[in-house]
């Protein structure tokens, strides 16, 4: 009784280990490759795919790998690179990766962190490529954008057929200048953006001295246009009644010859009242 117990008992056990090894499960975040001796046989739920849920395969004989089929992470920090200009420059990256080619990246790569490790290897390859034909104004701002679309596309060159990945993004955070040099160079690029500035000042004042030039000789030629017409308007006037210019020009010079509040003496019968009397006895 007790033997057929233990032997009832065993068989269950086996059972139990045999469906174990049967069944696997392929969540919707996971994708998984199965193997027959090594050997690799298929691929469940990869990218684009909707494939989650309970699976079988042959206990014993075939062995299953899971993946993880989200976007995976990779950090480079305190990497050194030399740019164009010969300026070294501490750089910091991040690059957003996913396995698109899960047997390629088990043959390549066989785990997660070996495809992360061969992925760095290539990164910074790309990365001193990019940042070494640039040069470090490009890096530190002026060209940050385009150079990491390069050194993507580089990778996606690359690493996309040797390790199954695709690349989603590269980012360099942050690109300084060593501390040793980081004040020599800040001095340079001051005195560039000087020399700029002073070309600047110098096609304003340029500009200027021309729209001055310009103006004043309008302004000349319109005050003299002017002077041309009223000279014009009192030679009609002085034609029309040549008694009243002559006692007209007399009042200019009076006004101009003599200083406010200078008192004068002028008789009734002077030169002075001669227009207004003459005027009184028509």
């Amino acid at each position: 009784m007790q033997r057929n117990f233990m032997i009832i008992a065993g068989a269950i056990l086996l059972a139990l280990i045999v469906i174990g090894q049967s069944m696997f499960i392929v969540r919707q975040d996971r994708q998984a490759i199965v193997l027959r001796f090594g050997e690799f046989v298929r691929v469940i739920n990869p990218p684009g795919a909707d494939e989650p849920g309970l699976y079988f395969k042959t206990p014993f004989v075939e062995s299953v790998v899971i993946y993880d089929r989200r976007n995976l992470g990779l950090t480079l920090g305190g990497q050194a690179y030399v740019a164009s200009d010969q300026e070294r420059l501490i750089v910091d990256a991040m690059v957003r990766w996913q396995i698109a080619d899960a047997r390629r990246f088990y043959q390549s790569a066989f785990t997660e962190q070996g495809g992360g490790d061969r992925l760095e290897v290539f990164t910074e390859a790309a990365m001193r490529r990019a940042l070494g034909a640039a040069t470090s104004n490009d890096i530190i701002s002026g060209r940050r954008a385009e150079l990491m679309q390069q050194i993507e596309n580089d990778l996606n060159a690359s690493a996309a057929t040797e390790l199954g990945v695709r690349v989603i993004d590269v980012r360099i955070r942050q690109a300084d200048l060593p501390d040793e040099t980081r004040e020599r160079v800040y001095e340079r690029m001051r005195s560039e953006r000087q020399q700029v500035a002073g070309r600047i000042r110098a096609e304003g004042e340029r500009d200027a001295a021309i729209i001055r030039a310009t103006a004043q000789e309008q302004s000349e030629r319109l005050r003299g246009e002017g002077e041309g017409e009223r000279a014009r308007i009192f030679a009609s006037a002085y034609g029309r009644d040549p008694e009243f210019a002559a006692f007209y020009r007399s009042m200019r010079a009076y006004d101009t010859a003599l200083d406010v509040g200078t008192p004068i003496v002028v008789p009734p019968d002077s030169d002075f009242f001669r227009y207004m009397q003459r005027r009184r006895a028509q």
